[in-house]
């Protein structure tokens, strides 16, 4: 039998904070949390908010319109106060609502000519459904048609009016009878009645497009769509749910231009900030005994709710509409104001718009508009700079704004109707001290708040910008395309990134970037564009290629859970591809954690993971140093650290005919995962030893023996190694070509005179080989340098002119067309290996003498 008792001590009161970000909206908690942005306000008070430390701020994102005067009026206040004291009955349907009755003949009174039947709702999307449901009952058809990049709410009918599909996916919106054409095009709104007569029921708008950016139509526009539906016999509804009540420093939008809708939609503002209260406003006419009687609510014009907007409307109407004027004259202004920081800062606001107290400052979406290679360039090209900016305003200026919800490169400036003077001035002072920051590409006067540091003072002049190459070039009609997906090996890499990242240490680097990674979602993917070069090949023969950045070390990468890995990994590749990319490389770790790519499944364009290219640089690196040292490495014992993997298992099969022994190692404590692995790879190396013309002793002895792996490994050409220390300590040759993020051998490790070809990235022998071992040369086979006359110029951890071979093979695949030698899987083609070793020596890819820097006589 089920245990049915409660466990009082379960109902004690706990955090609000925690309660939040466990049982309402963890997701949401997680992204507020990783901009500082999940502040706890105790109190608010007219536009000002207060936290529980009593930290003021200026509340200039005013509940997306919803707090026409401030927090906590006292006149909103004194009308529900006013009905405890009298007792008025509050819920009673059906019944005569008096409260209900007298809130519609107020709002008849200031709604556009003829508007006087009224339904009362409890939301702006619940509005927009009413509306609908009118238009349909009315005329007889279900047809609706509403503009792209409009929002209408989010229950099922008002999503499938918004016109963003990526606010309606997986919902079932839009459902049949909704079709979108262009915002502002009067001409698009003609064309689509002509088309289909008798099929609209409604033409549904917003007057000025509040989440789509704060977007103005074209003037006249109003005026123009009230003709066309007046031609076509189709109704006009305008949504002015977050324009309405004075926001516009009108009582509504519509008047800006005369025009009265048939059906207009009200809610916001109408609450007083208190209470959520809507309406729909409507001609007699259109409402029939068919929908008045199946129309009905629980909740809607209820005498609470009806008295507080009642008193709304008083307020808005006193002293000759002193406070919708107030908007008016303020939101001119700070137009006015927003316009010369505009003017001063054109490479990061690239537009200023709105009316009255509803305005949006848009911010630039251009990779390059720091003038060098820049972290807060790819996070504006993210559309992300809002966000940024935003948190910086909050935390350090104290001042709440937000952005729009589908136009994210646009500030929403939305304040209470009552805001002063004094207060505009202020946000304008600071918004110039946050834009100052981005134009030069200050990362420590916009992040520093984040990670404790103390605050910047002045933002550096525009003339202090260092210079350097944009990022991002235009692309040539006659360019072939690739992508390759990057991100920092470890914290140092991420430091090279951007030389604002300099400032910070090695644990506020790594918190910026959990920062960044916590901030990404299902609607905004953690892959960003870095920016793009041209590699000039042989034969005229030129590709255009993005670097698409993921904000994770190699580390974290491993540490992700595998279905979040591959989505990670996975919007990367689609960034890519949208941007243009016939084929994709999978940098780093990207490839790893995908199992070589092919846990990314099908793809709309060939990926690689580079691999092969990276054996072959790799393979002609080994040959090479081994011809310069004069090593006969015929008698040379070989070890291959990764030899499980595609490049040590590659490698150690085109060196198996070339050397004396080989000794394989796997990772550590996997021994009965890995083993397996090792001896198929195993295998492999001595088929690839007996079935050529090898000069090696492993050769002659896998002739001897038949090829029999047991005999081989009796005799010790063969050796298995988990430790990988004790497998380099006898080998003249190393390979090391693991996925570990962190170095496997020290320097103390290696014998006299070895050769090390350390393919790892980040590698997997200590950088500090130069000063403990100079008998020992280390270098980094995988890195390759691009054809002279390439601009490739991003800088990524590596000196200029230097590439890795994962990049360059997809750099060779994309300037060949051959998409064929993409390397996928651990199994490598040995003829994709020589044949890109040919390709690089026709398109100009050579070894990098660079390679060798690590070496102790250098």
């Amino acid at each position: 039998m089920t245990d049915t008792t409660i466990d009082l001590s379960v109902l004690e009161s706990r955090s609000g904070r925690s309660g939040f970000a466990e049982n309402v909206n963890p997701e949401l908690y997680r992204l507020l949390s990783a901009l500082d942005l999940d502040r706890e306000y105790v109190r608010g008070d007219g536009t000002v908010l207060f936290d529980a430390s009593g930290r003021r701020y200026l509340d200039f994102a005013g509940a997306y319109g919803a707090l026409p005067f401030g927090h906590g009026p006292t006149p909103i206040w004194q009308a529900i106060n006013d009905v405890r004291c009298s007792g008025e009955a509050i819920f009673v349907q059906p019944s005569v609502l008096t409260a209900a009755g007298e809130l519609a003949d107020r709002l008849g009174r200031i709604a556009p000519d003829g508007l006087t039947r009224t339904t009362f709702v409890n939301s702006g999307a619940e509005a927009t459904e009413v509306a609908l449901k009118l238009a349909r009952a009315h005329t007889g058809r279900l047809g609706v048609l509403t503009t792209g990049n409009s929002f209408h709410g989010k229950t099922l009918g008002a999503l499938s009016a918004t016109g963003n599909i990526k606010y309606q996916s997986g919902f079932g919106a839009p459902v049949a009878g909704f079709d979108h054409i262009a915002f502002g095009d009067a001409d698009a709104l003609d064309a689509a009645l002509t088309a289909a007569p008798n099929h609209y029921a409604v033409f549904l708008v917003e007057p000025i497009q509040g989440e789509g950016g704060v977007v103005c139509p074209p003037d006249g526009y109003l005026r123009r769509v009230r003709d066309v539906c007046d031609r076509h016999g189709v109704l006009l509804a305008f949504d002015e749910v977050q324009t309405g009540l004075g926001r516009t420093g009108r009582m509504f939008a519509a008047e800006h231009e005369g025009v009265v809708p048939d059906i207009l939609t009200v809610a916001k503002a109408l609450g007083g900030g208190i209470v959520p209260v809507g309406a729909v406003l409507c001609a007699p006419k259109l409402v029939d005994e068919s929908f008045a009687l199946r129309h009905t609510s629980t909740f809607a014009g209820n005498a609470l709710a009806a008295r507080v907007g009642i008193a709304v409307i008083d307020e808005l109407t006193r002293d000759d509409c002193a406070v919708v004027t107030n908007a008016a004259v303020l939101g001119r202004e700070l137009t006015k104001d927003l316009g010369a920081l505009a003017e001063k800062y054109p490479s990061v606001v690239t537009d200023v718009r709105g009316r009255g107290l509803l305005l949006g400052i848009e911010l630039t979406a251009d990779v390059n508009f720091v003038g060098r290679q820049s972290l807060l360039g790819s996070i504006a090209e993210q559309h992300n700079l809002t966000a940024v900016i935003c948190s910086y305003l909050l935390n350090v200026e104290g001042i709440r704004v937000a952005p729009t919800l589908f136009g994210t490169r646009v500030i929403r400036i939305e304040p209470p109707l009552t805001v002063s003077a004094a207060q505009c001035a202020r946000l304008v002072a600071a918004l110039d001290r946050a834009l100052g920051y981005a134009a030069v590409g200050d990362l420590d006067g916009l992040f520093g708040h984040l990670l404790g540091r103390p605050t910047v003072g002045t933002p550096p002049s525009l003339t202090a910008l260092r210079p350097g190459r944009t990022p991002d070039i235009a692309v040539r009609s006659t360019d072939r395309r690739f992508a390759f997906i990057a991100h920092p090996l470890d914290l140092g890499f991420f430091a090279a990134f951007d030389p604002a990242l300099e400032v910070f240490d090695h644990s506020e680097r790594q918190d910026l970037l959990r920062r960044f990674a916590a901030s990404t979602s299902e609607l905004d993917p953690a892959s960003f564009v870095i920016g793009s070069g041209r590699v000039v090949g042989g034969g005229d023969a030129t590709a255009h290629g993005d670097l698409i950045g993921m904000p994770y070390t190699s580390e974290q990468l491993l540490h992700l859970p595998t279905e979040q890995a591959l989505r990670v990994v996975g919007g990367a590749v689609e960034l890519a591809i949208s941007r243009g990319a016939t084929v994709v490389g999978l940098g780093g770790y990207s490839s790893v954690i995908t199992g070589n790519g092919l846990g990314l499944g099908a793809t709309s364009r060939p990926i690689t993971t580079g691999n092969t290219f990276t054996a072959a640089a790799s393979l002609r690196a080994v040959r090479r140093v081994c011809r310069e040292r004069g090593i006969d490495v015929a008698q040379a014992r070989v070890t291959i650290l990764g030899a499980a993997g595609a490049i040590g298992r590659t490698i150690g099969k085109q060196l198996a005919g070339e050397v004396g022994s080989i000794a394989l190692v796997g990772r550590q404590g996997e021994s009965s995962v890995i083993a397996p692995k090792l001896w198929a790879a195993a295998q492999e190396m001595v088929a690839s030893a007996t079935g050529g013309s090898g000069s090696g002793d492993l050769a002659g002895a896998a002739l001897e023996m038949h090829g029999d792996l047991d005999d081989l490994i009796r005799s010790g050409h063969i050796e298995f190694f988990t430790d990988p220390v004790a497998a380099v300590q006898d080998s003249l040759i190393v390979i090391a070509a693991t996925s570990a993020p962190h170095a496997l051998i020290d320097p103390t490790d290696l014998m006299d005179g070895a050769i090390v070809c350390d393919v790892a990235q980040p590698p997997n022998i200590g950088r500090d080989v130069r000063g403990e071992r100079p008998d020992v040369t280390v270098f980094d086979g995988g890195i390759v340098r691009v054809p002279s006359g390439s601009d490739f110029g991003l800088t990524y951890g590596l000196a200029p002119g230097l590439t890795y071979a994962c990049m360059a093979e997809t750099m060779l695949i994309a300037l060949s067309g051959e998409f064929d030698l993409r390397s996928i899987g651990t199994s490598l083609d040995g003829d994709s290996v020589e044949r890109l070793g040919e390709l690089a020596d026709v398109h100009g890819f050579a070894l990098a003498e660079a390679t060798r820097w690590r070496e102790g006589s250098q």
